[in-house]
């Protein structure tokens, strides 16, 4: 699979179909062009690459850059210096997870030159510090969410009935004397436990439990796990395959439907691995052009969040592989760090 390999390299880096004279050139002249030729007519004969024009070298095709991809993961290694160099871009202060995530999304489009995602951790993986409940309209509460790494979130949540700004604080009160640092999705099965477990008699903790579950699961329902960071749309279009109209309209509406890529990366939970979608193994119509690679990071043992990056099928897989591989670890002690 040399001769591939070569194919790929050399297509990501000019754009241009390669010719067996190329590759022969590549290989240091070990192999002549005519048995070059010959195995690559026999990857294209399985699949792997194609001829765009009967005079014209070979390009990979989405079977072919599979082929190279899986090749890569299995020699892949992320080289210590290079791990130390993207770790020290994190030596900048960064006191919340939002810091920290929105600064990969930022890393990973620099680093690669295409576009950077990273998706936070859903909200139930925090530890509440301190909730405040302000009323807003009658059935509306704005939630004041702080959580123990320093995030600080709004929530905006409709009840079922209309709520006065003591009995919201009543509230408060009671989580936050009860559930400091607890985490979101414990608090709620406790207070699922209170209500289950109550006597029908003691009706005023029953009814503050109850309010108190439907606030936390309108900021769980609502939080912050629907936010993911794009960087790098401008690297993006820059990529020669993106110059067509449609196909540059198609990009524009992934990244615009952010509530797709986020179901996305929700659905590869709880994998904390690499994954790699190239072209048609993308699961949205939207992406047929593109190869996306994507890995999770985990907190306190648990895969939280995934990052990654989208670009053109002629992606550097090994560098996009090693880059987002590395950072996700990098991100998952930084979260350690916070907690």
């Amino acid at each position: 699979m040399a001769v591939l390999g070569h194919i790929v390299t050399e297509y990501v880096s000019s754009v241009i179909p390669v010719s067996s004279k190329t590759v022969a050139m590549k290989m240091g002249g070990d192999v002549s062009s005519a048995t070059v030729r010959n195995i690559m007519a026999d990857l294209e004969e399985k699949g792997f690459i194609a001829q765009p024009h009967t005079s014209a070298g070979r390009i990979p095709t989405d079977r072919g850059y599979r082929r190279y991809v899986d090749m890569l993961r299995r020699n892949l290694h992320q080289q210590k210096a290079e791990a130390e160099r993207l770790a020290n871009e994190y030596h900048q202060r960064v006191n919340t997870v939002k810091d920290v995530i929105e600064k990969a999304s930022y890393l990973i489009s620099h680093e690669l030159h295409n576009a950077g995602l990273a998706m936070l951790p859903a909200i139930q993986n925090f530890y509440l510090k301190r909730l405040e409940l302000v009323k807003v309209r009658a059935q509306t509460v704005m939630a004041v969410l702080v959580t123990v790494t320093n995030a600080v979130r709004n929530y905006i949540i409709e009840l079922d009935r209309e709520i006065d700004q003591k009995e919201l604080e009543r509230i408060s009160n009671f989580l936050n004397s009860s559930f400091e640092h607890r985490l979101m999705l414990d608090i709620r099965q406790s207070l699922k436990g209170i209500i289950s477990g109550n006597r029908e008699e003691d009706r005023e903790a029953l009814s503050m439990a109850d309010m108190a579950l439907n606030l936390v699961d309108g900021i769980i329902r609502d939080g912050i796990e629907n936010e993911i960071y794009i960087d790098g749309l401008d690297f993006f279009a820059e990529e020669p395959e993106f110059k067509d109209l449609d196909t540059a309209r198609r990009m524009m509406q992934v990244f615009s439907r952010r509530s797709e890529l986020v179901d996305l990366f929700r659905g590869e939970l709880p994998d904390r691995g690499l994954r790699v979608y190239i072209g048609g193994e993308n699961s949205s119509e939207l992406l047929k052009d593109c190869s996306l690679i994507t890995c999770g990071y985990s907190w306190e043992g648990k895969a939280v969040g995934r990052i990654g990056v989208i670009g053109p099928r002629r992606m550097d897989y090994y560098n996009a592989l090693r880059t987002v591989s590395c950072l996700a670890d990098i991100i998952s002690g930084k979260l350690e760090e916070l907690s």
